[in-house]
């Protein structure tokens, strides 16, 4: 009885450590990629940007396809721009990830600022 609670303990433990790893993963790569549009790109206007499971370029439901017809999971991306934050002619961007465990929603959230290179 105690092999078995200490096997489930740690496939659950397993379990959490892989969709923080992935949210971790999805979220930088996303971040990366926004840092490099132009500062007036559409996908840097302010405000909340939710791109379809279909569409959000990660792997949603860890079957090693990106973006397939239908695709769904527990994992779900977003990201919010905000204008002249902190500072004037800077953009605040963060990105944050978030996904449900058998138990409760989680999430990660990572931000960066890109200045408008012009200014």
């Amino acid at each position: 009885l105690a092999t078995w609670a200490m096997q489930t303990g740690s496939t659950r433990g397993n379990t959490k450590a892989r969709y923080l790893t992935a949210a971790a993963t999805w979220a930088s790569d996303r971040l990366e990629r926004l840092m490099e549009l132009p500062y007036t790109h559409a996908d840097l206007t302010v405000g909340v940007h939710t791109p379809a499971l279909t569409a959000d370029g990660i792997d949603n439901n860890f079957n090693g396809q990106i973006d397939e017809p239908g695709e769904s999971g527990p994992l779900q991306l977003t990201w919010q721009v905000t204008d002249n934050s902190p500072i004037i002619r800077t953009k605040t961007i963060q990105i944050d990830v978030v996904w449900r465990d058998p138990l409760r929603q989680k999430s990660m959230s990572l931000i960066s600022y890109k200045a408008n290179p012009e200014s």
